[in-house]
């Protein structure tokens, strides 16, 4: 062995040894994982992939495929790579928009999170923000380690505040603690690892990630360590659009509580839908959604109406309602007023079935519905405790939610697609107001350069094919019924008749399979009555004085954040502001609300700052502004009995 290897073999081990440390300390589970893999190399198990020292030219092989990973030399591949960062949006990706958002819904609440956006976007097109070059990065993501020689330079140049690195194999990870000094670069930034990790921790960890210094979430400059990793690449930036913080803002949070409030007042019945696990006994159940391909099988759920519970999404009640079928239950989450639409169909189709709402739904809604059949649920918000809350982005898996709750034995999933039409590239059934079609070209972050809910277009496994084509906001629904399958379908059977995309712990089947001959009638005005009878007894309509004293103390911090901001308007100052909130329980809903405020539009305020430092005075005032109408809308919600 040559005096250069030698010492070379020296100062691995030395590293390897301080990462090590570092890992133990602060990311136990990593050390362990690690720890217990050089175990069992040492045991004898088989290496994946070995170092290489042909020639004095470091590379490392992969046995299986006999190639090597590093197309050059690992010192020159970390050089070229430091030598093309630029600290601008190239090779980025990015949580914010650049160009002023439309809405094509109205408004759901008074206080509407997208106007207040819309505001920093007008200074952002004024001030050119999108040629800005960055006096720092706040935040960057390593795609692959390989021997991380490559971080370790880019770190000295950088000087990134935090770092996510992901790698899809642990043994390249473990190799990697031979040539990066992890330990030295975690004394001046925060480091994140997603090493070797399924698709929720990745989520998991993104999310901490990215509630860390939230103020950088506007920008995520971005290394791929080789084409090896480009498919590590495409599965990260599909996981970071979930977690996106326009998908549910502070005001969705802030109008439904205050919706909330106000129908407990007037008395409508909050169901405790964690107790309700009996009621539908051992009969089958249809859950009914608008996916595209719902047209397909009317007639069959006409044929089957007599022999299935049928739960709906309020969005189907006009296809239903045309063909005569009246559901059991139906379910409607959202709260904006554009779904006062899915309840223009007679009476009859909806007026006498069981309506389980979210408690932030429309109030022009609620005067078209029977009170005595409407039961509220926790959609996000707490109310009452132990009553449950349900979490989600749309209709369509919250109420797959209330269906596991219900302990259903045997459920089938009709129109729940969660992906295109394949042939027109349609997001729902014809039938529905919302369907759209997407332009046939196929739409991507790669070809594109921003990520985009609706238009990029992302392959998934098909629930009867190989692949079916999804959009990004279907990826996150598909996520959530994945999630929810996991924690609460253990003792349930699951059916998806649905053309659309595979979900998790479901059995694809067919609708033309099922021999309805086998099932018994059931005698829909007994279950009505059951039903209710179950539902009145796990529900309440009234705050205990125990709440009504807790929403009294909410009230009182509101008051008195509202009062120190007036002044700090009045003095053109907002750092006694930030003094008062940092020292409040950060437990209170009020200041839960402000902090997602801070995660949703800081971004957008250190976007436009690193581009002119005098702009801070001035986006200052536009925070202390938006926070009191946040404040005010919140008072007056709380003062209503």
């Amino acid at each position: 062995m040559s005096d250069s290897s030698h010492n070379l073999e020296k100062k691995m081990l030395k590293t390897y040894l301080k990462n090590m440390e570092y890992l133990k300390k602060y990311e136990n589970a990593l050390f362990t994982r690690v720890e217990n893999l050089s175990t069992q190399l040492e045991n004898g198990v088989e290496e994946e992939y070995t170092l290489d020292f042909t020639e004095d030219r470091l590379n490392v092989l992969d046995i299986k495929t006999n190639s090597y990973l590093y197309e050059s030399d690992p010192i020159y591949d970390a050089q070229y790579k430091c030598s093309k960062f630029y600290p601008n949006s190239n090779e980025a990706i990015s949580l914010i928009k650049s160009k002023k958002i439309e809405r094509n819904r109205d408004p759901k609440y008074k206080v509407d999170s997208f106007k207040f956006i819309n505001e920093y976007i007008d200074k952002m097109e004024k001030n050119s923000a999108e040629y800005t070059v960055f006096s720092e990065i706040g935040k960057y993501i390593f795609i692959g380690t390989l021997l991380g020689i490559h971080i370790a330079q880019l770190h000295k140049k950088i000087k990134a505040k935090n770092y996510l690195i992901l790698e899809n194999s642990l043994e390249l990870f473990r190799i990697s603690l031979f040539f990066c000094n992890y330990k030295k670069i975690a004394a001046t930034s925060k480091l994140f690892f997603i090493v070797e990790e399924k698709p929720l921790n990745i989520r998991d960890t993104l999310r901490r990630f990215l509630k860390n210094q939230s103020k950088y979430n506007h920008i995520f400059k971005y290394s791929i360590a080789s084409s090896k990793y480009n498919a590590d690449f495409q599965t990260l930036s599909e996981i970071i659009t979930l977690e996106n913080p326009l998908l549910y803002t502070f005001s969705d949070y802030l109008g439904a509580y205050g919706r909330g409030i106000e129908y407990i007042h007037k008395e409508y019945k909050i169901l405790n839908f964690t107790s309700v696990d009996k009621v539908f006994n051992n009969k089958p159940a249809l859950y009914i959604g608008p996916g595209p391909s719902l047209s397909e099988h009317i007639k069959f759920i006409k044929k089957a109406k007599d022999k299935f519970v049928l739960i709906c999404l309020a969005s189907t009640l006009k296809l239903l309602s045309e063909h005569d079928i009246v559901p059991d239950i139906i379910i409607s989450i959202d709260a904006s007023t554009i779904i006062r639409k899915q309840f223009d169909v007679p009476k009859k189709y909806y007026c006498d079935s069981i309506l389980l709402i979210s408690s932030k739904i429309d109030g022009q809604i609620i005067k078209k519905l029977k009170k005595d059949n409407i039961y509220m649920v926790q959609d996000s918000i707490e109310f009452f405790e132990g009553f449950g809350i349900l979490r989600g982005n749309s209709s369509g898996e919250i109420g797959y939610s209330l269906c596991c709750y219900f302990n259903i034995k045997e459920l089938y999933l009709i129109g729940m697609d969660v992906a295109l039409n394949q042939k027109t590239k349609s997001t729902h059934d014809e039938s529905y107001y919302v369907n759209q079609e997407i332009d046939s070209n196929e739409h991507s972050f790669f070809s594109h350069g921003e990520l985009d809910f609706d238009k990029d277009m992302i392959k998934v496994k098909g629930n009867f094919c190989d692949e079916v084509y999804t959009t990004r906001r279907y990826l996150q629904l598909i996520f959530n019924y994945n999630q929810i399958s996991q924690n609460n379908t253990a003792n349930m059977k699951v059916y998806n008749l649905s053309n659309g995309a595979y979900l998790e712990h479901t059995l694809p089947l067919k609708s033309k399979k099922i021999k309805l001959d086998n099932f018994k009638t059931i005698k829909k005005k007994k279950l009505k009555s059951k039903m209710s009878k179950h539902f009145d007894e796990y529900s309440k309509n009234y705050f205990t004085p125990k709440e009504m004293e807790e929403l009294t103390i909410e009230l009182n911090l509101a008051k008195q954040l509202l009062h120190i901001l007036n002044k700090c308007i009045k003095k053109d100052e907002k750092r006694i502001f930030d003094k008062s909130f940092e020292s409040q329980n950060k437990l209170s809903f009020v200041i839960q609300i402000i902090n997602l405020y801070y995660d949703l539009l800081n971004p957008y305020k250190n976007i436009l700052e690193q581009k002119k430092k005098k702009n801070s005075q001035k986006l200052n005032m536009l925070q202390l502004i938006q926070l009191k109408q946040i404040l005010e809308f919140y008072i007056c919600k709380l003062q209503i009995k």
